[in-house]
């Protein structure tokens, strides 16, 4: 499985937020996260279509979470970006043109495929925000996550 970068920072941003409890404008999260703010822009535009952020407009606006971090699981922040790890039209990308894979009738292949999106998805759907921003580890990796600490304005969150 990839990760993409838009995951990535969608993932990063949307701890930014939940960490701040703030509002927050695109150059306080580029600063934040250390990205550009063109970047940014772009991913806080797929989380608003998906309803995990809403936005403020004006002079003293910025962007918000639109439920608690505790509510927003990582497979929602990742569903904005992709549906499916593998989607429905997977044999198609694999031979383009083709229409139809081959071996689609005799494919021992696709129930693997979906099967791992299965897991993929219910794993991610597990874990939430909050978990990460807490440091907890839900998913019973035995990994050692640490909370999230945020400086924004110099004030550390």
């Amino acid at each position: 499985m990839r990760v993409s970068k838009s995951e990535e920072y969608g993932l990063r941003l949307v701890m930014s937020l939940a960490v701040s409890g703030e509002q927050l404008t695109i150059r306080e999260l580029a600063e934040l996260d250390d990205l550009p703010d063109t970047t940014v822009a772009k991913v806080i535009g797929r989380l608003r279509r998906a309803g995990l952020v809403s936005a403020e407009r004006g002079r003293n606006g910025g962007y918000t979470l639109t439920r608690p971090a505790a509510e927003i699981s990582l497979a929602s922040v990742v569903a904005a970006f992709e549906d499916q790890v593998f989607g429905s039209d997977f044999c198609d990308r694999m031979h383009p043109g083709d229409g139809r894979c081959a071996r689609s009738g005799s494919c021992g292949l696709k129930p693997v495929w979906h099967g791992l999106t299965t897991v993929i998805g219910s794993f991610l759907a597990g874990i939430t925000v909050a978990d990460l921003v807490a440091g907890r580890d839900p998913a019973g990796c035995d990994g050692e996550l640490l909370p999230m600490v945020s400086t924004h304005r110099g004030r550390p969150r």
